[in-house]
């Protein structure tokens, strides 16, 4: 017969691994990116990864374990960073490791020790950056910022947590201006890991509002390790193309994430939003009551004017009339006068007409001659005017009315 072997339990064979392992593997330094975070009860686990450039498929994966408290101690910690962070999924970081097996699942696993913050702070930055640079290339920077600001932006689409305290003091700001002001309210979680698809979702939400004139993205006091939840890729360039100038209001004077970067305008507090759009009420308040007094001013003028040139129709018309009555009177008085005058021109006429026919009967020689005068004349028929022209006349020629007698002047005499 052969010998019985000697066997272990499946409990002392998992100790024996398990001291084997804290014996033989040091607490190491290790880098990867969160995969996935998950707290259940008393702890909680992360899911680091490694991935080759330009795939979505990991090349290595290892389970952590930190203990509730201990990642409460350790969160604490990020936030009083002076560039402060949270773990978060897709995150890079650097952990100090300790190797270890779970006996009740003969698991091997390890425990998170301690984190390099160095590390991550230039991880966030680079991708920070590199966000940015994309932003850039496809000038998705300033989109948003080039859309025109309306005068009166009254309808109002706001991004917030509906139970915030944010949500409450943009709205009693808003309430308290005393303008009509219209506000659509998409509620969203503004920190942790759905920040970015809610926020992007209620944006889709509010491209079917047809009459918003602005969208406002709000949150109240947090964390900073809060603000990575807004340099998003996906939420900045939803913000960059959004058709309706974007407000941001999430908080924190000094920090900018991106998405308050590519947004049209960046206010810090969620007040400040709703008194920026207060203040574009009261400017175009005041620009309208400008133009009502000038158009006050002017509406004066033209009655004044108008009444001027009524003033002066009505005494061009006066005038007129009175010239037009003037000239049919006097037409009146010259077509009376022709009726009544032109007989007696006419009488007139005729008399003088008469007297002149008189004159020139009286004148004519054959009328003269009848009465006994008599024209002397020269050889020449030239009439003789003077008794010293007829002295000299050899031959003279005496005219009577009813012939001529010429004689021959043999001794002239002069009286």
């Amino acid at each position: 017969m052969t010998e019985a072997q000697s066997s272990y339990s499946l409990s002392n064979y998992l100790s024996s691994v398990q001291r084997l392992i804290k014996n033989q593997v040091p607490p190491v330094w290790v880098h990867g990116t969160v995969a996935s975070l998950q707290e259940r009860g008393n702890v909680v686990y992360i899911n680091l990864a490694e991935y080759e450039e330009n795939s979505v498929s990991p090349k290595a994966t290892l389970g952590l374990v930190v203990f509730a408290s201990q990642y409460a101690s350790l969160c604490r910690r990020l936030a009083e960073l002076p560039i402060p962070f949270q773990i978060k999924k897709d995150l890079k970081i650097k952990v100090l490791l300790e190797a270890d097996f779970y006996i009740p699942q003969g698991k091997f696993q390890c425990k998170i020790i301690d984190i390099d913050t160095t590390f991550t702070i230039g991880e966030i930055a680079i991708t920070r950056g590199k966000i940015w640079e994309m932003l850039v290339k496809e000038n998705l920077h300033r989109m948003n910022g080039e859309l025109p600001m309306p005068m009166l932006p009254l309808n109002i689409g706001l991004i917030t947590s509906k139970s915030s305290a944010a949500y409450k003091d943009f709205t009693s700001t808003i309430r308290a201006s005393g303008y009509a002001f219209n506000i659509t309210t998409i509620s969203a979680k503004m920190q942790g890991q759905s920040t970015e698809s809610d926020i992007v979702e209620a944006l889709g939400n509010l491209r079917n509002c047809r009459d918003l004139d602005i969208v406002c993205i709000i949150r109240g006091g947090g964390s900073k390790t809060d603000l990575v939840f807004f340099d998003s890729y996906a939420l900045c360039k939803a913000v960059a193309i959004f058709p309706l100038p974007v407000l941001t209001g999430i908080g924190h004077e000094i920090d900018e994430s991106l998405l308050d970067k590519v947004a049209h305008t960046h206010l810090i507090t969620p007040t400040d939003c709703a008194n920026f759009l207060i203040a574009r009420a009261d400017a175009a308040l005041q620009r309208l009551q400008t133009i009502s007094y000038e158009f006050a001013n002017f509406t004066q003028l033209f009655v004044r004017e108008r009444d001027k040139l009524s003033y002066r129709a009505l005494q061009i018309s006066n005038i007129c009339t009175k010239r037009v009555e003037y000239e049919k009177e006097r037409l009146n008085r010259n077509l009376l006068g022709l009726r009544r005058g032109v007989p007696k021109i006419m009488d007139y006429q005729k008399q003088t007409l008469k007297l002149l026919e008189e004159k020139t009967k009286a004148a004519n020689p054959e009328i003269q001659l009848k009465k006994g005068y008599t024209i002397t004349k020269n050889k020449n028929g030239n009439i003789l005017r003077s008794a010293k022209e007829a002295a000299k006349a050899p031959v003279l020629k005496t005219v009577f009315f009813d012939g001529e007698v010429e004689t021959v002047n043999q001794h002239p005499l002069l009286y």
